[in-house]
């Protein structure tokens, strides 16, 4: 609910086009009609509230988003809203919202048959105890259960689990790129080697934030003396590693391939290793 002041008196007006576009500056853009009483208000004290519903307040925003401020005095209408005292604007506060964030003019650019402003937030307001409401197809909706993204669970040994547990170094997430090389009905290990400890899986590495993932492990096979054709295409592994009452959470970005030229470093293996028969499944 976006709510404003000026010449043509205070008002409200439900926004479903409203989002945040910047953490710095913290700044929030609304998209409004040019006709719009909030729109005339906002070019003219060039502030604005941005008051995000509660999942108990959708009859405030149904009287916010039904009628034009030319028609009635919404926020008015008896026995619905009530107000919590601005700080930096003059523009009304809602209370009982999610959130609310005291906006003043930053930009302001007519786009296609719609006017974007946006807002620089120099108050907000966030109470935890609210559920926001949710809109959609005409209908309002309060927030369900947790969806919770899939990931593949899967048992392995002490050894392999202390591996990746000390790879991820306390991260709640350990991302890694790797490379399914095959060699006739078999697939390529290498022999990993770090702080003393050893650990055979697939060649894989971390690769480093903003760096291509492709270009990555083809870099660290040729460095090992493989010459491998990769597909571009890549394959997302979400896993979950179990071992007793332990579990450790990676992302595997994986590139499929084959060679010909085998090192004296690599060791072949069957497909019986429980993390590769994930990366197949």
């Amino acid at each position: 609910m976006i709510t404003s002041n000026g010449y043509f008196g205070k008002n409200v007006m439900a926004a479903e086009w409203t989002m945040q576009i910047s953490y710095n500056p913290l700044l929030i853009a609304i998209f409004l009609h040019e006709s719009s009483v909030t729109l005339k208000n906002i070019r003219e004290t060039r502030e604005f509230g941005v008051n995000v519903a509660s999942d108990k307040q959708s009859t405030l925003v149904n009287i916010a988003g039904g009628y034009s401020g030319s028609e009635i005095d919404k926020l008015k209408v008896k026995n619905s809203f009530t107000f919590l005292k601005s700080k930096h604007i003059k523009s009304p506060i809602i209370a009982n919202c999610a959130i609310n964030a005291e906006c003043q003019l930053f930009f302001i650019k007519k786009i296609g048959d719609h006017v974007m402003v946006v807002g620089k937030v120099v108050v907000i307001r966030y109470d935890e105890t609210k559920k926001p409401l949710l809109y959609h197809t005409g209908r309002y909706y309060q927030i369900g259960s947790l969806i919770e993204p899939f990931r593949q669970k899967v048992k392995v040994n002490k050894c392999t689990f202390d591996w990746f547990l000390k790879e991820a170094k306390g991260k709640f997430i350990l991302k890694c790129t790797g490379a399914i090389i095959k060699s006739g009905r078999k697939v390529l290990f290498l022999k990993h080697v770090k702080n003393s400890m050893t650990y055979g899986t697939i060649p894989y590495l971390k690769p480093k934030r903003g760096v291509n993932y492709f270009q990555s492990i083809q870099k660290y096979l040729k460095g090992h003396g493989l010459k491998v054709r990769l597909k571009p295409e890549p394959i997302v592994k979400r896993l979950v590693l179990e071992n007793k009452n332990r579990i450790q959470r990676v992302n595997f970005i994986l590139f499929e391939g084959t060679t010909r030229s085998i090192s004296s470093q690599i060791l072949l293996q069957k497909k019986d290793d429980a993390l590769l028969k994930a990366f197949y499944n």
